[in-house]
């Protein structure tokens, strides 16, 4: 069973459109949509850092970086 549910939210359209803008989104969906893959991978990215805490030492990273 599909429980997909759809999402109704309030924003004043200046708002949007100038994020729209800076985002060069064509359409409401695709900014949102890009909204949240960019907060779903910060969201990863800061497990992954919590989970390597303490880990590796900082010249592991400095070496990676070389």
């Amino acid at each position: 069973m599909d429980t997909r549910k759809a999402l109704t939210v309030r924003v004043p359209e200046t708002r949007l459109r100038k994020l729209m803008r800076a985002r060069k989104a064509k359409t409401q969906s695709e900014l949102i949509n890009t909204l949240l893959a960019e907060e779903e991978e910060r969201l990863h990215s800061h497990k992954v850092l919590r989970e390597t805490v303490g880990v590796i030492s900082s010249s592991d990273i400095n070496d990676r970086l070389l």
